[in-house]
């Protein structure tokens, strides 16, 4: 082979190497595109699905946060130190306090009426939330409230003849309903002062202002919320006092009454005595009383002497012979301002029906708020102070 065909096929292998580079580079080139684009156009077709599932995921765990499901998140759910409140089992026991004060004469002597600035009426006018301003926080927070109703609510002036006679307009029964006192005593000697017109119209007024009302032959019977039945006894020996046999067979028939209508807690609220500002009560009195406790009675207030007497226990039977006056508008400005108002607890067990007396507390008060006259605003005595402490050793406080 000459030189010239030598320089021939070297020049055809430099031209096919030279084609292969290019043919070779061209593949490459194509191929790295191709690949690019795959996956560009894979991962643009793919966001959308694992946004989704991302979004997805999110809701679900926000929802499991809502509903505080258990194993939705990573973090431990936070524990609360604080502990629920105990609710009061509504088939369980239940307890009950009761409110009691003595004579409450809301009004004046007739006499005063329209002649006496310093008298009731002028004193208190029309603000009726006035005379039981003090004590109305206690007796609101009661169960029940009762005190004496030492006069009436009328508009007769057919008065009896007789040294004191005590009346109100109607209108001042909301003395008592401002000062959230639900029941009153209405056996005592002042109740027939205006006759049995004056009566009528107090039993009549009470009603209507939905007032609670226990007087002799007509015990007061009446059920709480809950189911307690309580029945209160009410009487007045102190203008027939002499007529023994007739009043005890009396309350001993008011006392089977209240038993014979199922009452789960029998009251006494008597109107006794025969000499008011007596320091002790009469002997009949208290032989009277452990009469009662033994015809049935869980308990036993009164009054009439118009001062505070002593307290007892008679077979674990608490008796308050006298509380004093109250809201008092029988005097312009009595020497004695001692009062007091006396709380009882009860408890019901709703299975068995048993009532047993679960606390007893007493509130020292005075008849006024000022020492210089009687402003008819009765107001409790600071613990500790020289006046609770006067009248706590009066009553013989034995809580």
């Amino acid at each position: 082979m000459n030189r010239k065909q030598i320089v021939t096929l070297q020049m055809i292998g430099i031209i096919i190497l030279a084609a292969g580079l290019v043919i070779l580079c061209i593949h490459l080139a194509t191929s790295g595109s191709f690949e690019h684009e795959t996956e560009v156009q894979t991962a643009e077709e793919t966001k959308p699905v694992e946004e989704a599932k991302a979004e997805e995921a999110a809701d679900v765990e926000a929802a499991a946060e809502e509903e505080q499901l258990p194993g939705s998140s990573d973090e431990q759910p936070e524990v609360s130190e604080e502990q629920p409140e105990e609710s009061e089992d509504p088939d369980g026991p239940r307890s009950y306090t009761f409110s009691f004060a003595g004579d409450c004469t809301i009004g004046s002597l007739i006499e005063w009426q329209g002649t006496e600035p310093r008298d009731f009426q002028s004193v208190v006018g029309t603000d009726y939330a006035y005379p039981l301003s003090h004590v109305h926080d206690i007796f609101s927070a009661d169960d029940l409230t009762m005190v004496n109703l030492e006069g009436t609510f009328t508009t007769s002036y057919n008065a009896i003849q007789k040294p004191y006679r005590f009346r109100a307009d109607p209108a001042y029964v909301q003395v008592l309903t401002e000062g959230s006192v639900e029941a009153v005593s209405a056996s005592n000697n002042h109740a027939g002062d205006f006759q049995e017109e004056g009566v009528r119209q107090t039993l009549d007024t009470l009603t209507s202002a939905g007032v609670l009302y226990a007087r002799a032959g007509t015990p007061l019977i009446h059920e709480l919320d809950g189911g307690l039945k309580i029945g209160v006894v009410s009487y007045n020996t102190v203008e027939n006092w002499e007529g023994e046999y007739a009043w005890r067979t009396a309350v001993q028939n008011d006392i089977q009454a209240c038993k014979n209508a199922g009452c789960d807690l029998i009251l006494g609220f008597m109107h006794w005595g025969t000499v008011e500002y007596l320091k002790e009560p009469e002997a009949w009195e208290v032989a009277f009383a452990h009469d009662m406790v033994s015809w049935g009675c869980d308990m036993i207030v009164g009054g009439h002497a118009h001062i505070l007497q002593r307290m007892e226990y008679f077979n674990d039977v608490p008796i308050f012979y006298s509380m004093g006056n109250f809201c008092y508008g029988g005097h312009l400005n009595p020497d004695d301002k001692d009062s007091v108002i006396v709380q009882a607890e009860f408890t019901r067990d709703p299975e068995t029906g048993e009532v047993t007396r679960s606390g007893l507390s007493v509130i020292p008060c005075l008849v006024s708020s000022r020492t210089d006259t009687n402003d008819y605003c009765p107001t409790p005595c600071e613990e500790g102070s020289v006046d609770y402490q006067r009248i706590l050793e009066r009553l013989q406080w034995a809580g």
